[in-house]
């Protein structure tokens, strides 16, 4: 009779190590994700600086370039990005994406930064695609240029007109 309530007593114990086990390894990724999400977030506010600034620049803007606008943190390497001028209306598209597969745990903190918005997610074949939005192109200079899977977030930087 003993021998079954220590059994149940170490059936219980094991289960509760495993359930608080388990949701502290759910939490690192959560907390590098937001990380990650974070630094992108940064580095795209940077950008939209630059580009405001330089209106007439497409291209990529090189690290040093965005390290005053980031101050007093620093550019990480992980990013990249790309800019080119409205042919439309005032202003640039501006976009912010990853080619190494480090930056993947960012897709879901700038997919919830953004509030669900299309132009933050996963590139895949040329567009952006986030969940319960319409794939959105890349420019076509840097359609090639993001492997499949990298997290990508894209904005417009212009300058709203008096009235």
């Amino acid at each position: 009779m003993i021998a079954i309530w220590i059994a149940l007593a170490c059936g219980v114990l094991g289960g509760v190590y495993v359930l608080i086990d388990a949701g502290y390894q759910r939490a690192t990724p959560v907390a590098a994700s937001f990380t990650l999400a974070q630094s992108m977030s940064d580095y795209r506010a940077a950008l939209i600086g630059y580009a405001l600034g330089h209106p007439d620049f497409e291209g990529s803007v090189p690290a040093a370039s965005l390290q005053p606008l980031l101050a007093p943190r620093t550019v990480d390497p992980l990013w990249r990005n790309f800019v080119t001028p409205n042919t439309t209306a005032p202003g640039s598209l501006v976009v912010v994406y990853a080619t190494s597969t480090s930056a993947t745990p960012a897709i879901a903190g700038i997919e919830r930064i953004s509030n669900g918005s299309a132009f933050a997610g996963v590139s895949f074949n040329g567009s952006v695609v986030s969940p319960g939005n319409q794939p959105v192109p890349l420019p076509a200079a840097l359609a090639g240029g993001v492997p499949d899977g990298m997290p990508v977030w894209i904005a417009q930087a212009y300058q709203p007109q008096a009235r």
